[in-house]
């Protein structure tokens, strides 16, 4: 078994930090993109003047980009410790219904949870990009500060999935489903199946305050996911030697829960009529 493990080890801490870096760069360039190109769009329009007057509060779409930071846990027989992520994303989103907005996001947030077992601790690094569509009611038009209450399911695609021992040990969950990963002497991982996506339902309240010609937001978030389990494991421990070995195996299996807490900006772009507006 030990030797078996020690042909899939990977070492992580650069590959990570490089991975997250590629993260920020392709948000970084995605919230430029976003700018120069949404504001151009709207100038070179010619909205009739009662459009003039009503664009400002009651825009057609808006968009933006924010940062995120994450406090995620699993729920599982075992009591875990949270795993403490950051990320980002962009969101385009248009007026549905009176005061409802659809929103579509693509987000890259980091889950998992850090695990102390028989001397040993572990941590399930599970990143995602993911994809949340929400229905955003707003307590006031978007020109006014305004508190948003939002709903919707969040579908996640994996980019990385492992789990971690100590500070550079790392392994591909993928490859050692229906494996082991030996964890010290007495403590083994016993992988039994890991899903392709996460599916999970998304709630949330925000601030959204107009500052100059953007809207600058604050978002707090709640995920759970409806794939339960999403990884199903078993510790499995074995104490003594020979035939005074006793092992015990503990159901390992678990589902996905995050809380994220955002922050950045938002900007209105394309204006709707006056009987729209009302």
């Amino acid at each position: 078994m030990s030797r078996f493990c020690s042909t899939h080890f990977r070492p992580t801490t650069h590959a990570n930090a490089a991975r997250g870096a590629q993260v920020f760069v392709c948000l970084g360039v995605a919230a430029a993109c976003l700018l120069t190109a949404m504001p151009a769009t709207a100038q070179t329009e010619a909205p009739t003047q009662t459009e003039t007057q009503t664009a400002p509060g009651d825009p057609r779409f808006y968009g933006g980009a924010r940062y995120s930071f994450s406090l995620s846990d699993v729920s599982a027989l075992q009591e875990y410790d949270p795993r403490f992520g950051v990320g980002g994303g962009i969101f385009v989103a248009g007026h549905a219904w009176h005061s409802l907005d659809l929103r579509v996001e693509a987000n890259y947030v980091q889950k998992g949870a850090h695990l102390a077992v028989s001397r040993s601790e572990i941590e399930w690094q599970l990143d995602f990009l993911e994809v949340p569509v929400l229905l955003v009611w707003n307590t006031s038009p978007q020109t006014q500060t305004s508190v948003q209450f939002y709903a919707g399911v969040s579908y996640a695609i994996p980019l990385q999935r492992q789990i971690e021992q100590g500070e550079n040990i790392g392994y591909d969950i993928e490859d050692f489903v229906d494996q082991g990963i030996v964890m010290n002497s007495t403590t083994v991982v016993a992988l039994n199946g890991v899903e392709d996506a996460d599916l999970g339902l998304a709630l949330g309240v925000g601030l959204s305050v107009p500052v100059g010609a953007v809207n600058f937001l604050v978002e707090a978030r709640y995920t759970r996911s409806f794939t339960d389990p999403y990884v199903s494991a078993d510790f499995v421990v074995t104490t003594g030697q020979g035939a005074e070995a006793v092992t015990e195996t503990t159901v390992a299996d678990f589902s996905n829960r995050v809380f994220t807490f955002y922050f950045g900006f938002s900007f209105p772009f394309g204006a709707r009529s006056a009987s729209e507006s009302q």
